[in-house]
């Protein structure tokens, strides 16, 4: 039975729930102290039904809560349920819930048995998600093209309804089972544009290919297509992706033209203009595109930066160019991407200097000619823009243009075309910033800023891996505040935040690089000492202890106490080879300090130092 026993608390312990047993009065008696952690009560508060479970659920998600309860008492007696719940301290947390109801010999309720789920961080990414996907959704909008996802057998997957305007099919009629993209190609260019696929294969996989297609009231429209097609390990093709745009118009002029040549030269040169603006603009949307698609893949900020001045060069080839972002803290910019043969030569400016950044606004053509020029623009610098790249409100960086040339319509589109790369930057770099906001969160603790326990797991396993492999020690410190309980009831617990935080940095102080300082839990810390000696980890245990008792934590006009710590070692491998062996050995080690007095470092079972 002890056995039993045990084995049960080691699988209770690494459930990632909170195991519980609750009654009708809404009460519940927890078998752990992991509930602590979601709503801030004890586990003892609990038991002595000072707090209720159902107290903490948010009213909005009351009756649903109550109506699964009765839902399952008409079932099978098991349920779950999604909602949230208020803490102690006022914030808001999604639980998930697995129950079961359990009833006596009489069929009356007797207590309900179950897990309780933390799921507030998958709510948020959820919620993140979505706006990603909407953002993605705008951006598909305001593409003047059809944007799609073709497959062998013809049929077509497209991301906006512009299809209906151009062939007078519905969006919906598209589908594995619908109208095929193939059928509606005209007889006379389907060998063409066959061709053209096959051309593709054999050598970058991308084309360009025109061709008629016939509408739902028998109009025969053009296309211009620009596609890619993805092909899987195998070399075999999955499907195509690419733009459709309605040239029609274009291509009705051009055989209006022909036949009138002679009488219309004038239009022609003028069409032919047209024609090549179109396709420099064709070129845009698809090194946009393809800028989308690679900011899209990015991890971080950093990749984003080197990725973009890639397609500076390709989107502004004549031109020169700069990306700057704001620095830490946001006094001033710097210039992460620069192109072309005359880059700005100030690589650092300061939000003032800029006119575009001051105003909120773009500083182009118009705002230059009236006199309205940066100071951080060399004064012979006629032709420039600065473009204020914003997103939710936020300011990200400013993207500035140094053109080659001071004619009005080139400055004007390479104007209106930095503005669009503006606005796509300036999204994609606000998702990476929030994806890095959310990774540091996820890691760090909030109040001291040293790592938490969740990484303490990963980055134990990952120490002891290597020091296996290299054959290396490892040093874990487990470290206690002493008395902190007095810290708060004397003084509040914004005393003993400030305890803490200023503990927090002279860890930060003390440690080497490589060592790793996490916040274990309450007053409890935890240091890893890669390739340290006993000898090694006994002296930084000392030097940290002396160090937080030289420091001084202010309260007022006064100061607190000196800060004490208790200090236990243990070693990889003498005193154990798992994160759990190891961990226990410092425990155990920490629980000696405290015994003989606190304020002292204590030696692992095995160290013997």
């Amino acid at each position: 039975m002890v056995g039993t026993a045990s084995d049960f608390q080691l699988v209770l312990e690494n459930v990632p729930a909170a195991l519980f047993r609750g009654y009708a009065d809404g009460s519940v008696e927890l078998w752990d102290r992991k509930a602590e952690a979601m709503t801030g009560y004890t586990r003892e508060a609990f038991a002595a039904r000072e707090v209720l479970w159902t107290d903490l659920v948010h009213p909005e998600d009351l009756p649903e809560f109550r109506q699964a309860l009765t839902r399952a008492l008409k079932g099978d007696l098991g349920y779950s349920r999604e909602y949230r719940i208020v803490a102690r301290d006022g914030h808001l947390s999604w639980i998930h819930e697995r129950s079961r109801i359990l009833c006596d010999a009489e069929g009356r309720i007797a207590y309900v048995v179950g897990l309780f789920f933390d799921i507030t961080e998958r709510k948020a990414l959820e919620g993140n998600l979505r706006r990603a996907e909407q953002d993605f959704r705008l951006v598909v909008a305001n593409i003047p093209a059809v944007t799609f996802k073709g497959y062998p057998d013809g049929t077509l997957d497209l991301f906006d309804a512009k299809i209906e305007a151009l062939t007078g099919y519905k969006r919906e009629a598209f589908g594995p089972q619908g109208i095929k993209w193939t059928d509606l190609i005209r007889e006379e260019d389907r060998r063409s544009v066959r061709l053209a696929f096959i051309h593709a294969l054999r050598t970058d996989h991308t084309y360009v290919r025109e061709y008629r297609i016939v509408s739902t009231g028998g109009r025969t429209l053009w296309i211009h297509e620009r596609s890619c097609i993805v092909c899987d390990a195998d070399g075999r093709v999955e499907y195509v992706s690419g733009l459709i745009f309605d040239i029609t118009e274009r291509k009705e002029l051009e055989t209006a033209l022909a036949e009138r040549s002679s009488e219309l030269q004038q239009a022609n040169d003028r069409l032919l203009l047209w024609g090549r603006e179109l396709e420099h603009r064709n070129t845009e949307i698809n090194l946009l595109g393809q800028m989308g698609d690679l900011l899209q893949c990015c991890h971080t900020i950093r990749e984003a930066h080197e990725g973009f001045q890639m397609f500076g060069r390709q989107l502004f080839p004549e031109d020169s160019g700069a990306l700057f972002v704001f620095g830490e803290p946001a006094t001033s910019l710097e210039a992460v991407a620069v192109w072309g043969a005359h880059p700005p030569v100030e690589q650092l400016i300061a939000p003032e200097d800029c006119w575009g950044l001051r105003r909120g606004r773009v500083n182009g053509r118009q705002e230059v000619e009236g006199g309205l020029h940066c100071p951080h623009v060399p004064k012979g610098e006629k032709a420039c823009v600065c473009i204020p790249m914003m997103a939710h409100g936020t300011s990200m960086g400013m993207l500035h243009l140094q053109l080659a040339s001071t004619d009005a319509a080139r400055w004007d589109a390479r104007q209106r075309l930095g503005i669009e790369v503006a606005e796509h930057l300036a999204l994609a770099l606000a998702k990476l910033k929030l994806q890095e906001t959310l990774q540091h969160r996820s890691v760090r603790d909030p109040l001291t800023g040293l790592y938490n326990r969740r990484h303490l797991e990963e980055s134990l396993l990952k120490e002891i891996r290597l020091a296996h492999r290299q054959n290396h020690r490892l040093g874990v410190l487990m470290v206690d505040l002493d008395h902190f309980k007095l810290v708060n009831d004397r003084h509040g617990h914004e005393a003993g935040d400030g305890v803490l935080r200023e503990l927090g940095k002279v860890f930060s102080r003390q440690i080497r690089t490589g060592d790793t300082v996490c916040r274990f839990g309450g007053e409890e810390f935890t240091i890893l000492l890669p390739d340290a000696t006993p000898e090694t980890a006994l002296k930084r245990a000392e030097q940290i202890r002396i160090a937080a008792k030289e420091a001084r934590v202010r309260l007022g006009d006064g100061t607190l106490d000196p800060i004490t710590l208790s200090i236990g070692i243990a070693m990889y491998p003498e005193d154990g080879q798992t994160s759990e062996e190891l961990l226990q050995a410092a425990d155990l080690a920490l629980y000696r300090a405290k015994k003989e007095g606190r304020d002292r470092v204590c030696s692992g079972l095995a160290g013997g130092f």
